[in-house]
């Protein structure tokens, strides 16, 4: 590589770890406001408290205004106010002439206003005002509490009230004693008013008490899903998701729940592969356990019943013996590895960043030895550099090699060449083993037990196993990551 390309690739090694900061950065904005971001229970409480008080105040000053709309309308009228006017005249003669009243008889005017609600009178006599009394009118135009001191009317009002001419208002109206300017008024809007005035509170607390109970109903609601889900999960029903909802406490009860419930699944799922996986190994294990034991009791049996024919035939069936009990011993060796693995017994890992380059040279250059000793034929083909580090556990690796060697050894081919390579690509040390199955393997029935073995333990190491199996070629793929937390010594 020349020093111009080398400069390239370190530029465009940057440039990829400016952008992949870039990237890191826009989802940790992400993550801090794309999602939807939690708020409590309190929070969404008050939140509900204030929008249903904003909306009962909105409502009471529309209700107001529609109230002021229809008074101004059809009660507040002139053609109203005369019908009740000429109505309150009409009253007030017929009741001077019954109880022979005088203009300046104060008492029996005021009995005849005592029944009369939200009626004003004022009589005067020229421009002195002889008596006041009836409902006071307040500073928002609206009527106040009734009275018959003739001294709330202040100055401003009597002026206003000077009769230059008669109106529906104003008039003159013959007492015993004589004629007396009379100013009435009737405020009948005022109980329209007091009667709206009521029913807008009502109606505002009304709206103010159903939105919050709406809410807390809402909030109910999703308690008594989560609790009928939960139940659900009680009885056994464990593949019924439980959906979190909004992020709240509510919610993140739910996904708790959820998450016990999925941990549940999982080990329920591990402990039911693992049953599973024991039995089917038990049941080809008694098959293949069975096998050289009946061998080696039928050889015993010869052995010890005399019935050879020589001592060659002897030497023989001690041979057998022998071949039979080694078998034995390895299928025993093969089951408590595996059970080791996949029992979750073995010691704790060791893990350690190691230079790839140099272990997993030193691993393939030992078992190359013993198969070429064998009478294989190697081709070994290794560019994993030294300072590749690799984050593992030494026991672990030479376990999975053992493994495979072993197998290869028993059922490889020794007419063909067993082809091994070692490379690094895209951040992954990759291995690869490829031998032709020898015809007598075909014919031998495996439990796969170290096949099965090598895989957990490279699954545990964060490595993936793949094996292919075609009947005349066995390759198996293995990789690892490469370890970058850690520079190579230098």
């Amino acid at each position: 590589m020349t020093s111009q390309d080398k400069d390239r690739k370190d530029s465009a090694a940057g440039k990829t770890a400016e952008e992949s900061g870039v990237e890191d950065s826009r989802k940790d904005i992400w993550n801090k406001y794309g999602k939807k971001r939690r708020l409590s229970l309190s929070f969404k409480y008050a939140v509900v408290v204030v929008a249903a008080a904003f909306f009962a105040v909105v409502l009471l000053n529309v209700m107001g205004l529609l109230e002021d709309v229809i008074s101004d309308k059809y009660i507040a009228n002139d053609k109203a106010k005369k019908s009740y006017l000429d109505s309150r005249y009409d009253s007030l003669e017929k009741f001077i002439k019954e109880n022979r009243v005088k203009g300046t008889d104060a008492n029996k005017l005021q009995v005849w206003l005592s029944d009369k609600e939200y009626t004003v009178l004022i009589v005067r006599d020229k421009d002195q005002t002889i008596f006041t009394g009836g409902w006071q009118a307040n500073s928002s135009g609206r009527l106040g509490s009734e009275t018959s001191n003739s001294s709330v009317y202040n100055d401003s009002f009597i002026r206003d009230l000077s009769i230059q001419s008669q109106d529906m208002y104003n008039r003159k109206v013959k007492f015993y004693d004589g004629k007396y300017n009379i100013y009435i008024n009737v405020f009948l809007e005022n109980r329209w008013y007091d009667i709206m005035d009521m029913i807008s509170i009502v109606i505002s607390a009304f709206v103010f008490i159903m939105i919050i109970l709406l809410y807390n109903k809402k909030v109910l609601k999703r308690i008594g899903k989560l609790s009928e889900q939960v139940l659900l999960i009680s009885e056994g029903d464990l593949r019924h998701d439980i959906t979190p909802g909004n992020k709240d406490e509510i919610g993140d009860l739910a996904k708790n729940v959820n998450d016990m419930r999925n941990s549940i699944l999982e080990k329920a799922s591990s402990e039911k592969a693992a049953w599973d996986a024991n039995r089917e190994l038990i049941t080809s294990m008694s098959h293949d356990i069975r096998t050289p034991l009946t061998s080696l009791i039928g050889y015993l049996d010869i052995i010890s019943g005399r019935k050879f024919k020589s001592m060659e035939e002897l030497d023989k069936y001690i041979d057998s013996c022998k071949y039979k009990a080694i078998q034995l011993k390895d299928l025993s060796d093969k089951m408590f590895q595996y059970f080791l693995v996949f029992g979750n017994q073995m010691p704790d890992q060791n893990m350690e960043v190691l230079d790839a380059g140099i272990l997993l040279q030193q691993l393939m250059i030992e078992h190359e030895a013993e198969m070429i000793s064998n009478g294989f034929n190697v081709d070994l083909d290794f560019t994993v550099a030294e300072g590749t580090m690799i984050r593992t556990d030494v026991s672990a690796m030479q376990r999975i090699f053992d493994n495979l060697f072993s197998n290869m050894m028993k059922y490889a081919d020794k007419n063909f060449v067993i082809r091994i390579s070692a490379s690094v690509s895209d951040g992954l040390i990759k291995m690869r083993f490829q031998n032709r199955t020898a015809p007598k393997a075909n014919k031998v029935e495996s439990t796969k037990i170290g096949v099965k073995t090598c895989k957990k333990i490279c699954e545990d190491l964060k490595g993936t196993f793949l094996e292919k199996d075609d009947k005349k070629t066995y390759i198996t793929e293995i990789t690892f990551p490469v370890d970058k937390s850690e520079e190579p010594p230098a």
